[in-house]
Formats: C-alpha cells, sequence, structure tokens
C-alpha cells in the first residue's frame, strides 16, 4: 500500500525528486544494517519472537506516518520502518525454506511468495482510493491495521514454527561470539551479491519514481499498472519453480532478466497510459520470475545452516540496488528526465544478463572439465 504512496506523500509535504529517492535509500539502509544483526537476534531470542517483533514495530510505524508533518519527520519514520522491514523480510522466507525438501525447493519459494504478490496486486489500487477519497492518514491506519492482522497470524502460529525450526536456532552462547563476524557474509554468495544490485537498480526505477512519472507525464491507468504488474508476477510463480526445479535456473533468470529490460525500455518512451500497462506486464514477468528465483539460487549455494545469511544477503543487496537506485536515479530525473533515468535502468537490466551468461558459461565449462 506504501509502494505508490509514499512518494506521493513526501512531494505533497515539499519534498523533491532527489529527497524522494533519499528518504527512499534511508529505509533500505536500515533494512541491510538490521539483516546484517539479525543472525544475533535469532540465536538470542529464536525466529518467531524475533518475527512478531518485527511485525508489530511495522505496524505501529505505518500508523505514526499519520501524524507526520514534515520531510524529515517522514524520513525519520522510514528509517524506523526498515528496522521492520529488514527483520520480516528475512525471517518469513528463511522459515519457508526451512520447511521445504531440496528437490522442490524452487516451486515451493514460489508458491510461498504468491503472499506477497497477491497482497502487492489489490494493495496499491486500495491505498490509492483511500487516498484520493479520504486522505493520507486514513490511508496510513488502515495500512496499519493489516500489519497487525499479520502479528495475529505470527502470534497463534508461534508455537507450531518454533517447533520445526527449533533445531536450527539452537547455537551455542560461546559460539555466537566466535562466528558472529563470519556470519555476516558468505563468500560464495558474492556473485549473486553483485547482480541482486543491478536487479534492485531496476527496481527501484518501477518502485520509487513509477506514481512522479505517471503524474508528470499526465498518464493514468496508475493502480491498473500495479495491479496488471502483480497479476502477471502471481500467474507466473505457479509453474516458474516447477520449471527451475526439473530444467534448471537458465530457463528462469535469462528470461527474467529481458523481461525487465524491455519494461524499462517501454517506460523510457511511455507517453500514454496503455504504453505504461504494456511496461507493467514485463516488468511482472520479470518480477515473478527473478525474484523466487534467485532466492532459490542463494539456498542452493549454502547449506542449511546459512540459510539465515543467504535470506539476508538476498534482501541486502537487493535493497543495496534500490536504495543506490533511488539517489542516482531520482538525481537523473531531477536533473534530465525520465527517459534518461529509465533508459540507464535498462542498462542496468543489460549489466545483470551479460554477467549472468558468464557465470553460466563458466560453470558449464567447469563441468565439462570435471567431467573430462
Amino acid at each position: 500500500m506504501l509502494v505508490p504512496t509514499i512518494p506521493l506523500y513526501l512531494v505533497a509535504l515539499g519534498a523533491t525528486e532527489s529527497q524522494v529517492g533519499l528518504v527512499a535509500t534511508s529505509f533500505f539502509v536500515s533494512s541491510i544494517i538490521t539483516r546484517l544483526f539479525i543472525n544475533l537476534l535469532l540465536t538470542r531470542i529464536g525466529k518467531t519472537q524475533t518475527l512478531f517483533a518485527g511485525v508489530l514495530l511495522t505496524a505501529a510505524v505505518i500508523a505514526l506516518y499519520g501524524v507526520t508533518d514534515s520531510v524529515g519527520a517522514a524520513a525519520a519514520m522510514r528509517v524506523a520502518q526498515g528496522l521492520g522491514f529488514g527483520t520480516t523480510t528475512t525471517i518469513f522466507t528463511t522459515l519457508a525454506a526451512d520447511f521445504l525438501p531440496d528437490s522442490r525447493r524452487g516451486e515451493g519459494i514460489g508458491y510461498f511468495s504468491m503472499g506477497v504478490v497477491l497482497g502487492a496486486s489489490i494493495a496499491p489500487a486500495i491505498s490509492l482510493s483511500l487516498m484520493d477519497a479520504y486522505g493520507f492518514q486514513i490511508m496510513f491506519f488502515s495500512a496499519a491495521c493489516f500489519s497487525l492482522l499479520a502479528s495475529v497470524g505470527v502470534w497463534f502460529s508461534k508455537g507450531s514454527l518454533s517447533a520445526e525450526t527449533h533445531a536450527a536456532e539452537s547455537v551455542p552462547e560461546s559460539g555466537v561470539r566466535e562466528v558472529f563476524w563470519h556470519n555476516l557474509f558468505d563468500s560464495r554468495l558474492t556473485l549473486q551479491a553483485l547482480m541482486l544490485i543491478l536487479l534492485g537498480l531496476c527496481r527501484s526505477a518501477d518502485m520509487n519514481f513509477i506514481a512522479l512519472f505517471a503524474l508528470e507525464r499526465q498518464l493514468d491507468h496508475l493502480a491498473l499498472y500495479f495491479s496488471l504488474q502483480t497479476l502477471v508476477a502471481f500467474c507466473i510463480r505457479f509453474f516458474m519453480g516447477y520449471i527451475m526445479d526439473r530444467k534448471g535456473r537458465n530457463w528462469i533468470l535469462i528470461p527474467g532478466g529481458c523481461a525487465v529490460l524491455i519494461a524499462m525500455l517501454i517506460l523510457s518512451a511511455a507517453r500514454s497510459g496503455a504504453v505504461m500497462l504494456v511496461a507493467g506486464f514485463f516488468h511482472g514477468m520479470g518480477v515473478g520470475m527473478l525474484v523466487p528465483g534467485m532466492q532459490v539460487w542463494l539456498f542452493s549455494r549454502v547449506g542449511p545452516e546459512k540459510r539465515n545469511i543467504a535470506s539476508a544477503t538476498y534482501f541486502n543487496f537487493y535493497d543495496i540496488g534500490i536504495s543506490v537506485g533511488a539517489v542516482i536515479l531520482g538525481l537523473l530525473a531531477e536533473k534530465v528526465g525520465y527517459t534518461v533515468m529509465y533508459l540507464v535502468s535498462a542498462g542496468s537490466a543489460v549489466l545483470y544478463l551479460i554477467g549472468y551468461i558468464c557465470i553460466s558459461v563458466r560453470e558449464r565449462n567447469s563441468s565439462c572439465s570435471c567431467q573430462s
């Protein structure tokens, strides 16, 4: 609900495009810092207790948006929301991976992520409608209620979740101090992390600026744009994981990168709401493939004991790309316009595709060398 409305709220408070980008960056930086220390929290408190606290924090902060009256206050709330966002996204995904068998992890992560996609498919339309009819305050309070409902769900399921994940959480106290710094990042995920930064930059162009882009060019169908994008992503995940488990990740991650590239190119030239919807279709296709596909790829690179790190790495470096992109793209939009901004985003998608193809070719050559 906040994706299309926070930028509009900041502009209503008097923010420029570059300030909108800086506020978005503060949110993701806060999330990233939180995830760096998430393992320490999990080993001391436990996954479900930490998750419950994170969801409650998110609800409280979203409600407080409704009483802010300046860009600075909204930025402070965005930082606080980042703490809850960093906590909940990491733990929800790790819990899903804990439940899933290795042979069907791609399929399972695809189904799991449908929850987020289903919410995102209807939330922008709800929030924009509430904003137009009743103002920002009612919209923020309504969004906070959904987080409160999520906290109720976590509370009533915490017993079963704790039972399933107890073994993974039990780490000796002495071991925590010894391995803490080694648990911040796993070097086996370096290349994937760099690719996530590139994808995050593309996502930033859509997430942080599409509402302002549509406002400047007077494009209609903004709510439908978000709904179409997430509906396409939702439908793709019905079969995305099945294909990845049986055919391999190339069948998902290369087409997904191509879809994002096409979306960025279309947006750079969009002059009507109908053209913007076509971009939304392709972006939904790309997100539907890339988000769960990259998550599964990272999980496959580490053992069960490092899933928290893999999950945190995925979200951290994706968010680094989004936050860096928010600043860079915000400045580009302000200085040279949205056409150049979306072309730069398209260039990021091209770099992702080149990098991924190089990795795949190197892995295939290594495999052939080992067999021979």
